[in-house]
């Protein structure tokens, strides 16, 4: 989790120095924009975590419905031993 936030945190800093920089203002004036936006970044950093292990358990229970209903259709299939002549 820490990695996911820190990343997003300093991708926050980076996109606010390349903003001032576009607009050729001092990187290191008003730092309460920078804590801002680090805040706003590592907020989504944090979203972005919960969403990602969210999924991936949805998605593993998902798996585990598909295996199940595969096991139990082969359970109530009946055997095929190519003698019906179809196909």
């Amino acid at each position: 989790m820490l990695g996911y936030i820190s990343a997003w945190a300093g991708m926050g800093f980076g996109v606010r120095c390349y903003a001032l920089a576009l607009q050729k203002r001092n990187i290191f004036e008003n730092f309460g924009g920078h804590l801002f936006s680090v805040g706003a970044f590592s907020g989504l950093g944090y979203y972005f975590y919960n969403l990602d292990i969210r999924q991936k358990a949805l998605l593993a229970d998902k798996k585990d419905q598909l295996i199940r209903m595969r096991e139990r259709e082969a359970t109530l299939a009946p055997a095929d031993d190519g003698s019906h002549g179809h196909h």
